[in-house]
């Protein structure tokens, strides 16, 4: 969902993008994007010849929001850079770009690899239509590492991996579970009405004040989207 800026915000952000700091112009390009400003696309686009790499990658990130692909060979580079090759694999797995496959596949196969990011790579070849993502996911909601579970069940509802609604749900409703936080949120994201009366169960459990809360949001969020179609 974009986020709502002002007119007013929004002109100072289109200016920003041709302004001469490049943390404002990238910051910017993210501001316009997360807004859903297809009007200032075009000047995105521009700042993928950046000569600042980070704002030219900030860029390619943007311009995934809005589901456009320019900034694939950017986010492709990005995936030899150890501090941004998580958000790469977002911006990819946003795309589910062909142009990216062989190279998420070189780096899903890497030897050493930070759990999360194999992770995020097997959402990425899960959404470009590669089997070996969706079995590593699957196998991963099963992990004994808790880092790694949470983030399998969180990734998939936003994937909405086959039986995610009725997989997350019982780990909501099983009070043992120490992922039940990461099932509400997997549930958000997964966005389906069905989910609704586990989750209002959820936000009205006193025992647990930081699951009620995001229950509670997730909640409104659904209840949210659901008018609106």
């Amino acid at each position: 969902m974009a986020t709502p800026h002002p007119p007013a915000d929004l002109a100072s952000l289109r200016q920003a993008l041709a302004g001469e700091d490049s943390v404002e112009r990238a910051a910017a390009a993210e501001a316009l994007a997360e807004a859903g400003d297809e009007a200032s696309r075009p000047a995105i686009r521009a700042l993928l010849a950046d000569p600042d790499p980070i704002t030219a990658f900030r860029a390619a990130c943007a311009l995934s929001l809005f589901g456009d692909e320019a900034g694939t060979a950017v986010l492709v580079w990005a995936l030899g850079k150890r501090d941004l090759c998580f958000e790469a694999l977002r911006a990819i797995t946003r795309l589910a770009s062909s142009a990216a496959l062989e190279p998420v596949r070189q780096f899903f196969a890497r030897r050493w690899l930070h759990p999360l990011e194999r992770l995020q790579a097997a959402a990425a070849l899960h959404a470009m239509k590669d089997a070996s993502g969706t079995e590593h996911l699957e196998r991963c909601r099963n992990s004994q590492r808790p880092e790694e579970r949470g983030f399998a069940l969180e990734l998939a509802g936003a994937l909405r991996l086959p039986g995610a609604l009725e997989i997350l749900r019982g780990v909501l409703e099983d009070e043992r579970d120490a992922h039940r936080l990461d099932a509400a949120r997997g549930l958000w994201l997964l966005g389906d009405p069905r989910a609704l009366p586990v989750l209002e169960r959820a936000a009205r459990d006193p025992a647990d004040p930081e699951l009620a809360e995001l229950a509670a949001q997730a909640v409104e969020a659904i209840r949210a989207a659901d008018r609106n179609d």
